[in-house]
């Protein structure tokens, strides 16, 4: 688990293994608040692939400070692609990140072969009473029950309120307010890389209507729900997330 100096501070990352040529690689973006641990199942499920999920600054193992636009984000994760020389790439991007994913996409058409957005959208409205909140200090707890199907295990239910409580409100604040001025619903056609939109069916957070909205305009894409899950797929029902991937990328590429 190296980490890699960009602007002049550390980011950490994980990957499968060592950076094979040849094959291609799915970079992994975190979500508001979140870090690159999130895709630990997919770092361990998915197979014949350069797997790296890297911490956004100021989020994880990372140093720096986290951004309030989604652009700040963007550019962030371009230069970690070419300080680290990353070639054949799939990005993959959850709520957050998926909305860096396709905006990377937009601003740097060349730089991926394909998306994989996972319980995002093309506009990310945030509660204006949360931002509130966050801009006084308070954590977000009472949010943490809307991310998760409520089938959800009490295990691992409670590791996810043990991890909230570790991030700082300042972080949340930042990453919800670049969400909620992000919008490329003007714009989200013109993307015509090949794209999986992974939806769980419970997600209160980002609901089924936003990445429906998604597969009816991008021209190339195909939406899969995930059962049983809520906003945080990949964590909920990560054989059915890896899946879905794994099929994705065997029939586009």
């Amino acid at each position: 688990m190296p980490y890699t100096s960009i602007f002049e501070e550390r980011t950490f990352y994980r990957q499968n293994h060592r950076l094979e040529t040849g094959l291609k690689t799915l970079l992994f973006i975190h979500g508001a608040g979140g870090n690159g641990g999130h895709w630990i199942y997919q770092l361990a499920g998915i197979k014949g692939y350069n797997l790296i999920a890297l911490d956004l600054p100021g989020h994880g193992r990372s140093e720096g400070s986290a951004a309030d636009s989604i652009t700040a984000y963007r550019e962030f994760v371009w230069q970690f692609t070419q300080v680290l020389n990353l070639k054949n790439i799939i990005v993959v991007g959850h709520s957050m990140g998926g909305a860096i994913a396709l905006d990377l996409t937009l601003k740097y058409p060349e730089f991926c072969m394909g998306l994989v957005i996972v319980d995002s959208g093309a506009r990310l409205r945030v509660n204006p009473a949360l931002l509130e909140l966050l801009a006084k200090g308070e954590q977000p707890v009472e949010t943490i029950k809307f991310c998760y199907s409520k089938k959800v295990s009490s295990d691992l239910l409670a590791k996810a309120n043990q991890e909230m409580k570790k991030v700082p409100s300042h972080v949340f604040l930042a990453d919800f307010r670049a969400c909620d001025t992000f919008d490329i619903v003007d714009h989200v056609k013109s993307i015509q890389h090949p794209t999986l939109i992974i939806c769980g069916q419970e997600d209160r957070m980002t609901p089924p209507k936003y990445s429906e909205y998604l597969v009816k305009n991008l021209p190339q894409s195909n939406l899969a729900y995930i059962s049983d899950a809520g906003h945080m797929t990949m964590l909920e029902q990560p054989h059915q997330v890896n899946k879905a991937i794994l099929s994705f990328l065997t029939q586009s590429f």
